[in-house]
């Protein structure tokens, strides 16, 4: 089950956890442009050996200041998911 990403308050990302795949989509708001919208923004497989960051389903050793952001993310999810808001969130 997909669980909606808040950052700043601002919903942006969906996350999802199946196996021992955690992946990271762009959510479909006009705040991303039309082309990645829903798509996989970056994986990360732990595959009991460490984890290792797959993009377009290919596994990537050098990373863009993008993509850092997108495993930060990921990574605060894995090891400490109170730091980050996760699910629906609620109107004032």
């Amino acid at each position: 089950m997909k669980q909606q990403i808040f950052v700043d308050n601002e919903y942006h990302f969906d996350y999802d956890v199946e196996s021992d795949i955690h992946t990271l989509y762009y959510n479909n708001s006009e705040y991303w442009s039309s082309h990645i919208r829903g798509r996989i923004a970056l994986q990360i497989h732990d595959d009991g050996n460490g984890l290792v960051m797959l993009t377009n389903f290919r596994e990537k050793k050098r990373i863009d200041y993008s993509e850092a952001e997108y495993l930060y993310i990921l990574l605060k999810l894995i090891n400490q998911p109170t730091n980050y808001e996760i699910g629906t969130k609620r109107p004032l």
